[in-house]
């Protein structure tokens, strides 16, 4: 029984120490910021594979980062279009519109809809991670998945928001954060993944 106390230790100090790797992974690979696209697909390919499937090594994040580039990187790109604008709006509206105009609330509805569109690039990125499929479909997909599970996608933006106040808390954990976030997000994302998934799919996760 110690032995096998022990052995769970070392698994999970392990795993922890691979969330790491593969966070700073990340770091380093959206250092050009183009490339944020492709280091976030690749980030979720390798929680998922090396850290809670164990089959294979934190290198996996390069594998995917190779492979999905390019799908990845105009998509990020698209995102990034997406959250200017939805932030330039909140800006505009927010210094812009009186308090006592009708639009007083423009910017509440444009940072609800900024939430959104971060909601969607995680589902988006996670979908390409795990499944094949062409750039149009992708969006597609991602967006109807995240708004038929609302109620799981509000959790991962408490996950997430409650990562970045702690990160206001504790500075060090900027380094942790992009694997800790994506580790503490994945079972929910893959809850939903399940879901949509075949049969096939299914028993293919479990071989």
């Amino acid at each position: 029984m110690g032995k096998l106390y022990n052995n769970r230790i070392l698994d999970g100090i392990s795993k922890i120490t691979d969330v790491f790797i593969i966070g700073l992974y990340f770091i380093i690979c959206s250092i050009p910021v183009f490339t944020m696209g492709a280091s976030l697909t690749a980030l979720y390919y390798a929680i998922h594979k090396s850290v809670f499937r164990g089959r294979g090594y934190t290198t996996e994040f390069f594998h995917s980062f190779k492979e999905n580039f390019k799908q990845s990187t105009l998509s990020w790109i698209i995102f990034m279009v997406i959250f200017a604008v939805l932030a330039g709006d909140i800006y505009v509206t927010r210094f812009a519109v009186p308090q006592t105009s009708a639009f007083a609330a423009a910017p509440l509805f444009f940072l609800i809809m900024l939430c959104f569109a971060i909601l969607w690039a995680i589902y988006h990125f996670a979908y390409i991670a795990r499944f094949a499929n062409g750039f149009g479909a992708s969006f597609k997909v991602s967006a109807i998945i995240m708004v038929a599970n609302l109620g799981w996608s509000f959790l991962i933006l408490v996950v997430l928001a409650a990562f970045i106040l702690l990160t206001f808390r504790f500075i060090i954990l900027l380094f942790f954060l992009p694997g800790l976030i994506t580790a503490s997000i994945h079972p929910i994302i893959e809850r939903v993944f399940r879901k949509y998934m075949t049969p096939e799919d299914l028993e293919s996760e479990l071989e």
